[in-house]
């Protein structure tokens, strides 16, 4: 067929330019670096990690409520001092090994006009309770001693102990006693929620056989998490660490 005529000094008619297909670029290097270049494998990656990190930090808000067990009276949970106190020195000791509370029972012993705090659920409070008296160490004066029962790990502890002595008139020194190797990691939170508050924090090892050896990765994250609760109340765990 003859070509369409066009009017005098119109356009030329454009040329159709050959599209190429682009062959997908070899890159060279290992396995791992090649999926990185891939932009979805990246994308991917950097979820999995966000999610890992998120799970890490709050692990312990997806950890139960322990089950019930017999609580100590009334009296021993309230017993708290009132009135005008002067600086006052607090021994508070994780109980969750009898042993811990054996050791601080003997500071507290050495110590006279101290408070000894001891922090557990009630099971743990029962326990402790017959292994001072098994041992003829459990005092016939308990007015100096404090039975704080929430809180399910060592943040919650250490907040709900900061939450007690924030209603008592006046601040002083608290010296927690722990297992030595977790001492690193109880100082560096006590250190964060503490801080401001007046109250000095020192730290006494126990003789205990818990002597489980602690993560840096976990040391980092109960300070997140302490510092969490320094600016929103909340330590990260869903159950309030009110566990009892």
């Amino acid at each position: 067929m003859p070509e369409e005529e066009r009017p005098p000094g119109a356009d030329p008619e454009p040329r159709r330019k050959r599209v190429r297909k682009k062959k997908p670029r070899q890159r060279e290097g290992s396995l791992l670096q090649r999926l990185w270049w891939n932009r979805k494998t990246r994308l991917g990656i950097l979820a999995l990690g966000v999610a890992g990190a998120l799970a890490w930090f709050f692990a312990p808000a997806w950890q139960g409520t322990r089950g019930t067990s017999p609580r100590p009276s009334r009296q021993a949970v309230t017993n708290v001092p009132k009135g005008a106190t002067s600086g006052p020195d607090v021994i508070s000791a994780f109980i969750e090994d009898p042993w811990r509370s054996q050791s601080a029972m003997l500071l507290w012993r050495d110590r006279p006009g101290s408070y000894l705090v001891l922090q557990g659920n009630a099971e743990y409070q029962a326990i402790t309770t017959n292994h001072l008296r098994n041992r003829q160490l459990w005092p016939r004066d308990t007015s100096r001693i404090v039975r704080l029962l929430p809180a399910c790990d060592t943040v919650g502890l250490v907040t709900h102990l900061a939450k007690l002595l924030e209603t008592w008139p006046k601040p002083g020194q608290v010296t927690i006693v722990t297992a030595p190797t977790h001492m690193d990691r109880t100082m560096a939170i006590a250190r964060i929620v503490y801080a401001g508050t007046g109250w000095r924090v020192v730290g006494s090892e126990a003789e205990t056989g818990d002597l489980r050896p602690e993560s840096q990765l976990r040391l980092w994250r109960d300070q997140l998490r302490a510092s969490l609760w320094r600016l929103t109340g909340w330590d990260g765990r869903l159950d309030g660490n009110d566990c009892v």
